[in-house]
């Protein structure tokens, strides 16, 4: 439904008649579509998790190189 009315837009916006209304309607559904976007970026979850790694995983090199 929500590309219905970016068609209907484009129509009355080509048409003449319609053109101030299909223009807005091409403009919300673009502002929709970056809202939408904006949303999903700000609840992906971006931590990090910590990794736990035992001294015996290492080769006996890096170990002493850590210490």
């Amino acid at each position: 439904m929500k590309t219905f009315w970016l068609y209907l837009g484009i129509i009355l916006a080509c048409s003449g008649i319609g053109t101030a209304p299909g223009i807005i309607l091409i403009v919300l559904y673009i502002w929709g579509d970056i809202r939408e976007a904006i949303d999903k970026t700000n609840t992906a979850d971006n931590t990090v998790e910590e990794e736990n790694y035992n001294a015996n995983e290492y080769s006996k090199e890096t170990a002493e190189e850590m210490r």
